[in-house]
C-alpha cells in the first residue's frame, strides 16, 4: 500500500498549477476541451472552498478542488492524478471529501464529459451516482452530473 501525503493549498500553489496543466491537456485529448472555463481560481473563497495536493515520497501526484455550489453541498472540480490505478485519486476523493464534511458540506456534486470513461467508472467505484444536471450542464447532452452524500 502506497503511503501519501495531503497538504491543504490555494489554487496558486505552484504543485496545484503544475498538476492542472497536465489535467488540462489529458483532458483536450479525452474531449478536445481543457475545462478550463468551468473553474477560475480567483473566485476561490478559502472560508467555503477547498483545496489538496497529495505527495507521494514528496512528490506532487494528484490534486482536486471542491467549491460552495449550494446550501451544504459542494462541487468537486479539476480532480487529476498522475499515477492512475496507484490509489492516489480514490485517497484524493477521500480526502476532499472529509475535509469538505469539516468545512458543513453534507452532499457534494460533480459533472464529467460521458467520453471519459476512466473519470466515470472511477467516481462509480466510489459511490457517486448519476443526479439532475445543474448550472451550466442543464440541457448539455454530453456531460453527466453525479452526486454522493457524504453526511448520512
Amino acid at each position: 500500500m502506497m503511503t501519501f501525503e495531503t497538504k491543504k493549498v490555494a489554487p496558486s500553489h505552484a504543485d496545484f498549477i503544475a498538476l492542472v496543466d497536465e489535467l488540462n491537456l489529458s483532458l483536450r485529448q479525452i474531449t478536445r476541451d481543457s475545462g478550463e472555463s468551468s473553474f477560475a481560481s480567483d473566485a476561490y473563497d478559502s472560508s467555503k472552498d477547498g483545496c489538496i495536493v497529495v505527495y507521494f515520497n514528496d512528490n506532487p501526484v494528484a490534486c482536486g478542488v471542491f467549491r460552495y455550489h449550494e446550501n451544504e453541498v459542494c462541487e468537486l472540480k479539476r480532480m487529476y492524478s498522475r499515477r492512475p490505478g496507484a490509489g492516489a485519486g480514490a485517497y484524493l476523493l477521500k480526502q476532499l471529501e472529509n475535509y469538505a464534511v469539516e468545512k458543513g458540506y453534507r452532499k457534494a456534486v460533480l459533472s464529467t464529459r460521458r467520453v471519459n470513461l476512466k473519470a466515470l467508472s472511477f467516481y462509480e467505484r466510489n459511490a457517486y451516482s448519476q443526479s439532475r444536471a445543474y448550472g451550466r450542464y442543464v440541457g448539455t447532452s454530453r456531460s453527466i452530473c453525479l452526486s454522493k452524500l457524504l453526511v448520512i
